[in-house]
Order: structure tokens, then sequence, then C-alpha cells
């Protein structure tokens, strides 16, 4: 930038000002470059007039705003120094390529910067629309209808887009500006009501991105459910089989191209990351659905807003919206988006090797989960209750701290469990027991296809509670007209008839094709039961020689919830956690069959 000296006598200082409305994704700066050389020629015809007249016309640089629109009212760095270096008379002409350049605001709101321009002698020059100087009344006006024009083309062209916008909708168009990973665009004219054609945007199965996804997805489900001590024991994530840190870092060493190396973007060459993996993965548009965005407003600039993730468009019925090819099975997309939710909430998060917390039932008295400490080892330590320290507790809740034993609890319960696989079905609440346990085995088990129903319908109810609790969450704003709170009502029917449908065929699903439970071979021991020394848990059992995996595999057979209750004062160790009491304190909650658990909660 040339720096300019303070006009005098009857000498022209000239500057010039470019602005384009967004920087191009390619890099490209070709408006701006326009811009710049025709300014330019004009400041050499402009010089070459005045030299006419004995007077001369000095060059004092470009001023330009890539990336920031005029119309916005955002402050433009460069605009404003040029204004700074008029305000200081250092600069008396300015050149632009159109009055556009310089505001698309309402006339009243840019005529006052363009006043004071005027009125301390600055002239403006447009490449395209002619000479604007101080006390030419017709020049003003004119400037006047140039503003309003600029002002009004971009209202309309505004106006034209969310038309646009809405019309490509109506027709089945995609209207999210870039295709999303693992899609490409495709053009296709269709026509609208009134039979004019319309050019939309459809989405089109992307194969390489596809396969990528799909791979992702095939990783995560072989392993999301078998987290074994080999896993736990680091607190780097890129070292877990399964987990997205791991997925990235063989992305990435394969070499397999991100969505900017494939389409030559800014971010060409980049790297896999696993945020960007996360929110490629949250997209509905994986499964087919046709959705919209979600805004928020920026944390730097609340007025502007920004995408932070995109919703799934649903019909009259509540049902998502089927607009594109499936690269995942809907079921496959919903039990993806589970996982998704039950990462660990912090970076690098130690998983444990405890038997019982790594399946959401363990908790204590007061309903918090249980945690557990030494999570690197695989015996001693404690559960302890995860109320955060220092947090006051609710009336009824229990004072300070909840320890009790791990080895302890994990005997207990295991002890328990096999005391129900070896008494068969002598009483019925033993034989209830038994019955969840074959069904939730049998769903562990089950044939691909059944898997696949059966994940399609877990998806669908959580579909629909997700939108119920949409539907709570925002009652205010529908209740304040009468054809909202009608619309509501309407809504929460259709979510809640899609719960019970889905409620309904799952128990046709769990009632039949029950498996018989594997139990002779949870029984095998190397010793005769009635041999000295035989422990159904202890050397030689099938539970001695299994891995941490199968016995929480077993657990989760057999138990719906474990509660432990603080120790009372006489119930404490005092030192030696061999006479620490256990068994008063642990309340189990057993499974039961999915038709006489929908019986109870009824």
């Amino acid at each position: 930038m040339i720096v300019p000296e303070v006009v005098t006598g009857m000498n022209f200082h000239v500057a010039a000002y470019g602005r384009q409305s967004y920087g191009r994704v390619n890099g490209s700066e070709a408006s701006p470059a326009a811009q710049r050389a025709a300014n330019h020629a004009r400041y050499e015809t402009f010089a070459a007039e005045v030299a006419r007249d004995g007077r001369e016309a000095k060059w004092c640089g470009h001023f330009e705003d890539v990336g920031i629109s005029a119309f916005s009212g955002v402050e433009r760095p460069d605009f404003e120094r040029l204004i700074r270096e008029c305000r200081m008379g250092r600069v008396n002409v300015i050149i632009v390529y159109n009055i556009s350049r310089l505001s698309r605001l309402e006339p009243t709101d840019a005529l006052g910067i363009v006043n004071e321009l005027l009125g301390i002698g600055v002239t403006i020059i447009s490449t395209t629309e002619g000479v604007f100087r101080q006390g030419n009344i017709m020049d003003l006006i004119h400037l006047i209808f140039r503003l309003d024009g600029a002002h009004q083309e971009s209202k309309n062209k505004s106006t034209a887009v969310r038309d646009a916008v809405k019309q490509a909708r109506a027709l089945g168009g995609y209207v999210g500006g870039k295709a999303p990973y693992g899609r490409k665009l495709r053009q296709e004219t269709r026509h609208n009501a009134d039979g004019k054609p319309i050019a939309i945007q459809l989405l089109d199965t992307d194969a390489e991105q596809a396969k990528v996804i799909q791979r992702v997805w095939w990783i995560i489900r072989k392993h999301k459910n078998r987290a074994g001590a080999d896993d736990t024991a680091t607190t780097d994530s890129r070292s877990v089989p399964g987990s997205l840190g791991s997925i990235v870092a063989q992305l990435n060493a394969d070499g397999v191209p991100t969505q900017g190396t494939d389409r030559g973007k800014k971010t060409a060459g980049g790297a896999w990351h696993i945020k960007t993996l996360a929110a490629m993965l949250r997209h509905p548009q994986l499964a087919g659905f046709a959705t919209e965005p979600i805004y928020e407003p920026q944390k730097k600039d609340p007025s502007k807003m920004r995408v932070v993730g995109h919703r799934i468009r649903r019909d009259d019925s509540g049902a998502p919206i089927q607009a594109w090819e499936p690269i995942l099975a809907p079921g496959d997309w919903f039990e993806l988006q589970e996982w998704l939710d039950s990462r660990p909430k912090r970076k690098f998060e130690n998983r444990t090797t405890a038997l019982l917390t790594s399946m959401e039932a363990l908790y204590c008295e007061c309903g918090r989960p249980k945690s557990a400490n030494n999570a690197a080892r695989p015996v001693g330590g404690s559960y302890f209750c995860s109320r955060p320290s220092g947090t006051k507790p609710k009336p009824g809740e229990h004072e300070g701290g909840s320890y009790i034993s791990r080895a302890g609890v994990d005997d207990l319960v295991a002890r328990r469990i096999f005391a129900v696989i070896s008494s068969g079905e002598d009483d019925p609440e033993t034989g209830d027991i038994l019955a969840a346990a074959a069904q939730r085995y049998g769903e562990a088990n089950e044939s691909p296809e059944r898997a696949q129903e059966r994940s399609a319908l877990l998806g669908e109810r959580a579909d629909a509670a997700r939108a119920l609790d949409g539907l709570f969450d925002n009652q205010a704003r529908y209740m304040a007209t009468e054809i909202g709170a009608r619309r509501w009502q309407r809504d929460v029917d259709a979510q809640t008839a899609r719960l019970q449908a889905a409620d309904a065929a799952l128990a046709d699903l769990g009632e039949s094709d029950v498996p018989v439970l594997p139990i002779d071979a949870w029984l095998e021991h190397d010793l005769w039961p009635d041999d000295e020394g035989y422990d159904p848990i202890g050397p030689g059992s099938w539970w001695g020689k299994a891995s941490l995996n199968d016995r929480r595999a077993l657990v989760k057979l057999f138990i719906e919830r474990i509660e432990i209750r603080k120790a009372r004062p006489d119930e404490k160790s005092r030192g030696n956690k061999a006479e620490a009491v256990i068994e008063p304190r642990v309340t189990i909650t057993w499974a039961k069959p999915a038709q006489r658990a929908q019986q109870t909660a009824a």
C-alpha cells in the first residue's frame, strides 16, 4: 500500500476501492482483480485529463475488502482506512468500479458517509456510472438513485434466492450448498406448478466416498461391543480399536482423500480429524433423509449465524422424509448415532477395566452412576458415587462419599447370576429372569436380517422419542397462537403413535424365535461340582477363564440395574477389607422379559 501525502494546492490524490462480497472457496479473486484493473485504468484517464489543465493526479494506492458484504453492515477494515485518509486530507478522489462497491445499505444509511465525503471536498468517480462532485445537486440526486438501486438490487437478489430455494426444495432438490461427503451434485430440470422449468440440484452417491463411510461404520460396529482389557490401558484414543481416533489415524495412514483433496478447494491435501469425521457421521443424509440446517449465533459475532448441524425433515405423520439413496441403512445410521452419543465426553478419557461401570447399570442410591478408581488395574479399588466433589446433597441424599469394594461387588453379582443359571426354572421369578436373558441373548446373536429389522425399529423409536423431546422443549413457542397449539398437539400425537407402534413391533420381534441359552457351556468346569475346591466362578470355571468383555456380556444378559447404598457406621471395614459388609448394601434388579416389562411399566 502506498502511503499518501497530505493534499496540497490543486493537485489530486487518488485512491481506489474494491470489494467482493465473499471469498471464493478456491481462492480466486477474479472480481477484485477486474475491479483493480478497471479502477487503475480510470485513474490513468483521469490523470491525463487533469494534466491538460496543468494539474497533477497522484496515485495513493488501492484499498479493498474481500469476503465482506457491503449489505451486511459489518465493518470493512480497508474501507474504514480509506475514509480516515480522506478525513486527514491525504485523499481527495475515490475511484470505485460502481457505487454498489461502496454500500448496499438503505440510501438514508449510506448518505451519511457520502455527504461527509462530498462535504470535505472528495470527488467520487465510478468507472461505470460517472463522476459525483461537491456542490452539484444533480450529482447528488444521481448518487442517491444509484445507492437506492444498489440497495434494491441486493434486496431483490436475496428475495429471489429465497424464492428459488423454496421452489427447488418443493421440487425435491437439494438446497444445502456444497454436496456433503459421500455425495456429488447432479443438475436436473423439473417443472413447477405453473409449468415453468426450474433447475435443481440432486444428490447422487459418490461411490468411492460412500465406501469410506461404509468402511468406517463396519470398523465401529465390529469393535463397539468389544472393549476388552487390552483396549483400556491407554489414554491415547488412537490406540483403541474402533475409536474415532484410531479410524482417523488409519485413514490418514492409508492416504484416503479428504473432501478437500477430492474437490480441489482450500483444504486440498488436508488430513482427517476426529471432529470432522464425527460431524460427517452425524449427517442424516447418510441414511438418505431430507434435511434442513440448524443455525446458532456465532460466539465472536452473535449477529451472524453458523450451521451447527442438520435436522431431519419429516412428513405430516412425523416420519423422516426419504429423499436420497441411503449410504447407510436407516437402522444402521440410528445405531451409529446411539454409539456417537455414548462416546466419552472428555478428550482421551480413560476406559475403565472395572466389570460393572461400562454398561450403564451400576448406580448409587442417590441415582448417580457409580464410577471406579484404579481404572488401569484389573482388580482392586472401589466403586464410588460420581457426585462431584463439593456438590451439596439434595434432601434425602447421602452425606459425603459412598465407596464399596470393586472385588466384593463383582464377586457378589457373579455368584448371584450363576445361582440363577444353575437353579433352572424352579420358580416363576427365576424363570422370568432366564426368559429375559434368552431374549437378550437372541438379540445379540440373531441373524443379520433380524438384527437389521430390530435396529431399524430401535432407530425409529429413538427418532420418535427425540422428536417428542424437541416438541416439549419448544412447547411455549407453539402455544403463542391457536394454530400453533393445534399443530403442536397434532405433532405430539403423531410422534406418540410412532413410539407406540415401534414398541409393539419390538415386542412382537422379541417373542418369536427365542434361542436356548448356552447354560451347559457357562457351567463347564475343570472339576466336578462335588469335588473339593469346586467354585462356579473360580479357577477352572467358564467365568474364571472368560475375558473381561465376555464377563460383561454375560452380566448384561441377566442384570437390569445394580444399586449401591452408602455404608452405615457399623458396616464400615475398619481397615480390614475382607470384613467389609457388601451384600446388604447391594440391590440387584434382574432383567424381565420384554412383554412383562411393558405390562409392569403400564
